[in-house]
């Protein structure tokens, strides 16, 4: 007598098709994280361009902190 397959439940499908989706995401992101480095780093070749990322206080001090 041979042993009956075991059928998968609904759940089991559906946290599958998830895990594969969250492989995809986590894929689409190590692409952007490679495009923005690459992005950066032409801008830095870029004559007129300034690479230098600014301070948080110079990023502070461009905010408009008129009196309430």
């Amino acid at each position: 007598m041979t042993a009956r397959p075991i059928l998968p439940t609904a759940a089991d499908l559906v946290r599958d098709e998830a895990e594969l989706v969250a492989a995809g995401f986590r894929m689409q992101q190590q692409g952007l994280d490679l495009l923005l480095a690459e992005m950066r780093a032409l801008a830095a070749l870029m004559p007129g361009e300034d690479s230098r990322r600014p301070t948080d206080a110079e990023v502070e001090a461009g905010f408009d902190n008129m009196p309430i």
